[in-house]
């Protein structure tokens, strides 16, 4: 045993992901007991890990020199070293007499949970105090998630650390911040925010304050996500300001703005979804300390060889090359890679999208792509990382299948395509209708763009099929299990009871089925003498499930639907048209046909600005309910005590099996019925009667003299019609107390069918 060292005891505080001197309780309880040695060490293991790149030391180092600068202030500076921990606490050890080791306890990759194993063995072994503290609402040792959310509270409810008031420091050279080249990490040119704690305190008082008003409505889409989002995730996961801190100053705000009668009303609701996320962070995080392999296999292993790996026969080196360059002629994905690889930042919205279409899309495992987003953000959080990359890859089990449709992401989120034009120049030409499908222009051609690198309806669909099929194997009942036991949030156990309590029975899983494609029409006789002549090409709207494509494939391509598109481009051209061209068709993306259970039939789509997004009755977010709507919402509460939002964005119904389909689809602004007789009127009856071939019940919904006309398309007995006078405010006294959507539920449930959740999110999300 080496001789003991003259001099008190020193207390080391061994910084890691939390370069802060504000809320710090390891850096207040060391200063507590005598002298403090401040320690950075820069790892190798980490430098050089798979997910470590020249922007992370970067910002690293911009966070270490004003750490080093607070520090000082109080009395000491920041010792920083380069070498393995245990090594270097060693040779620490034989310079000063080492009292006690503090830190805050860190949920990071799988190199620093074996380095803090064996810092924690040579404490034992030295007979040095070591002590972890949490500065999350992570738990280590946690069994399963039965009480967690109030640890959580707990925790962020406690005061924050007071920072202390001196420090008594060492004579130990302090060493000095290492450049990449010293390091052996190469730089790179990413435009990055500056780090530190000055900065991460004026991000957070920024959006509070300014940026974050309308944050709910805006964080999807990254048009608006840049401004509107916190931009706290890398001070968050660098540690330069506490998680604590952030989660009390937002409900300070909030009480504020609550108590403010000329506050924006826009703040509370925006402020209670930050809020949410904050919840969210440490929610995700726990799964990797509770499971650290699921840095390396799926959480749930009845998924196991559901995806081929580098290396494996089926694994495909070029799709992976053409995602990780933005080359894979969807132009939304494209640009969110670039703006990547550029920024090293993206909003959530658009992380989940490059994930979902990666691993479902193109079928490429979590793990080599999660390593090059890994790589690419800034704020990289492994617990958050790869607990989003198992999520959204659909192996962990207990949520819902998802996969993002990239085209209808494009038309959504960025909707004149401004965010594409920026990051996909070579899109600069093609016309604004064509933009979130180019390969649908005629001039696709003469692009200097890929054509898409795969159908993503097909692939999208061969995805989910493989999934299910996992899903229904003898292995996967019990891992659900075993994964909600561990992992799970409870949100979703309590959102069951409710449901059990309304007397409603649990929602269904259920695989899609699949329809065959229907083939075009073909004759015996062959055209001789060229006569016949060629059929017109169907025009298919971009991003349609299977059924309706295959089902209206002749109207596609019927003459009157040529001439209706041709209409419909000299309108546009000349006049203000809603919904946006990219909406026109929602109503049939968010309900495939199999899934439609309940037809609502509106006449034609809001006329006013900003108000028509493709479904009848519905308006965009943010957008209050027109009166028609306001009606609707009415008859709600008084059939079966409906809560009305402030919002009328319907999409939840749609996502139920709601079919809300207007029988005119596009309308001129200011000139209601203007599109009427132009041929939307053919369309919109074939799908009803597509609909009434179905052999399970639909429940017709027809309001108002118009849409009870269509009453004789539906003949099929097994359906039901429900009729009466249309909400509007025109004919409302006789719309009132005719009880529709109780009379839906009932009819469904007496043909075996999940009723509707009529309830709407208190909180519009896209």
């Amino acid at each position: 045993m080496p001789r003991p060292l003259a001099g008190p005891p020193v207390q080391v505080v061994w910084f890691k992901k939390d370069l802060r001197v504000h809320d710090h309780a390891p850096l207040a309880e060391a200063a507590a007991r005598g002298p403090v040695l401040p320690l950075y060490l820069y790892e190798p293991e980490q430098l050089h890990h798979e997910e470590f790149a020249g922007h992370h030391l970067t910002y690293l180092n911009e966070c270490l020199a004003e750490l080093d600068g607070r520090l000082r202030a109080l009395g000491t500076g920041l010792v920083l070293r380069r070498g393995e921990a245990v090594a270097v606490l060693e040779e620490l050890s034989e310079l000063v007499p080492i009292g006690g080791l503090w830190a805050h306890e860190e949920t990071g990759n799988m190199v620093s949970f074996q380095r803090d194993r064996r810092v924690r063995a040579w404490a034992r072994e030295r007979g040095v105090s070591f002590v972890e503290l949490p500065q999350t609402g992570v738990v280590r040792r946690l069994r399963d998630r039965d009480g967690w959310a109030d640890i959580w509270e707990e925790r962020m409810s406690a005061p924050v650390v007071p920072v202390p008031t001196v420090l008594r420091g060492t004579d130990l050279p302090p060493g000095g911040l290492c450049t990449h080249a010293e390091l052996g990490v190469p730089a790179n040119d990413k435009t990055i925010p500056p780090g530190g704690e000055r900065v991460a305190r004026a991000t957070l008082e920024s959006f509070l304050t300014v940026r974050g008003v309308n944050y709910m409505r805006e964080m999807s889409s990254p048009l608006t996500a840049e401004e509107s989002c916190s931009r706290l995730s890398a001070p968050l996961a660098f540690g330069t300001v506490s998680l604590r801190e952030v989660v009390q100053a937002t409900r300070q705000r909030l009480a504020a703005v609550k108590g403010d009668p000329d506050a924006d009303e826009r703040w509370v609701r925006s402020l209670r979804s930050y809020e949410s996320r904050l919840h969210w962070h440490c929610h995700f995080i726990q799964r990797l300390e509770s499971e650290p392999e699921m840095e390396f296999r799926n959480l749930n292993r009845a998924f196991d060889g559901l995806r081929p790996d580098v290396g494996d026969p089926g694994w495909n080196a070029d799709f992976y090359d053409r995602w990780a360059h933005g080359q894979t002629g969807y132009p939304l994905v494209d640009a969110c890679v670039r703006m990547l690889r550029e920024t090293g930042w993206l909003n959530f919205r658009m992380r989940a999208m490059l994930v979902s279409f990666a691993s479902q899309h193109l079928w490429l495992h979590w793990r080599p792509t999660g390593l090059f987003l890994a790589r690419q953000w800034l704020d990289n959080e492994p617990g958050i990382h790869w607990s989003q990359m198992q999520m959204q890859s659909s192996t962990v089990g207990i949520n819902r299948v998802r996969i993002y449709s990239p085209t209808r992401q494009a038309r959504e989120q960025d909707p004149d395509g401004v965010f594409i034009r920026r990051w996909v120049p070579e899109l600069a030409d093609v016309p604004g209708d064509f933009l979130h499908a180019p390969w649908e222009w005629s001039g696709a051609t003469r692009l200097s763009y890929s054509p898409p690198v795969v159908d993503e309806g097909k692939a999208g669909a061969a995805a989910r099929a493989r999934i299910y099929a996992a899903r229904e194997s003898a292995t996967f009942e019990a891992e659900a299990r075993r994964v909600y036991h561990r992992h799970g949030s409870r949100k979703k156990a309590v959102l069951r009871a409710e449901r059990v309590a309304r007397g409603l029975p649990p929602k269904p899983v259920r695989p899609p089925q699949s329809t065959p494609r229907r083939k075009p029409p073909m004759t015996d006789q062959p055209d001789l003498f060229g006569t016949t002549p060629e059929a017109p090409k169907p025009l298919i709207p971009a991003g349609l499930p299977d059924s309706w494509r295959d089902a209206l494939h002749d109207e596609f391509a019927a003459p009157y639907f040529h001439a209706l598109k041709d209409f419909l481009v000299e309108e546009r051209r000349t006049h203000t048209v809603f919904p946006p061209a990219p909406d026109v068709f929602n109503a049939l993306r968010l309900t495939p046909l199999e899934d439609v259970k309940v037809f609502i039939l509106g006449q034609d789509p809001y006329h006013g600005p900003g108000q028509a997004h493709g479904l009848a009755f519905s308006v965009r977010p943010g957008v209050r309910p027109p009166p028609s709507l306001a009606n609707i919402y009415k008859e709600l509460q008084a059939d079966v005590g409906f809560q009305p939002p402030r919002h009328g964005y319907l999409r939840h119904w749609a996502e139920q099996g709601v079919l809300m389909l207007n029988a005119v689809l596009t309308v001129r602004q200011g000139e209601p019925n203007s599109h009427a007789g132009k041929g939307w009127e053919s369309f919109t009856d074939a799908v009803i009667r597509h609909v009434n071939a179905k052999e399970s019940r639909v429940v017709f919904v027809l309001w108002g003299a118009y849409a009870r006309k269509k009453a004789k398309l539906v003949t099929n007995t097994q359906h039901v019609i429900i009729e009466s006078a249309h909400p509007s405010p025109l004919s409302v006294a006789k719309f009132m107390g005719t009880r529709p959507f109780s009379r839906v539920n009932a009819a469904l449930e007496e043909s075996g069918q999940t009723p509707i959740d009529w309830q709407l999110p208190m909180q519009a999300e896209e």
